[in-house]
């Protein structure tokens, strides 16, 4: 998922990579993406639920209902888009993207 998003190379984005057995969070500015956080996360061979909620600088992401990332980060301080994003040779689908505000 990303959000805050200004345009096409300034977001955050936070990732559950089955593969590699970890769920990340990162900003990506002016095209560069820089790690925040990264925490081990198996994958159960079927659908996972992932929720990230952010309020003020605080963002806080889950998997399956599991607070797995807590950091805080005040790059992209104010509103912006939303959106999905997936690695060009992964397979992924999405269902029931939900926002919601404070």
């Amino acid at each position: 998922m990303i959000w805050r998003a200004k345009d096409a190379k300034n977001y955050y984005v936070a990732r559950f990579n089955p593969l590699e057995n970890n769920f990340r969070v990162y900003t990506v500015v002016d095209g560069k993406r820089t790690q925040l956080q990264s925490a081990k996360a198996a994958y159960p061979g079927a659908w996972c639920r992932l929720r990230v909620t952010m309020k003020g600088d605080h963002i806080v992401c889950y998997k399956d209902g599991v607070k797995l990332l807590d950091v805080h980060d005040a790059t992209f301080p104010g509103p912006g888009k939303i959106g999905l994003w997936s690695k060009s040779d992964a397979q992924t689908e999405f269902d029931e993207l939900k926002l919601q505000g404070l």
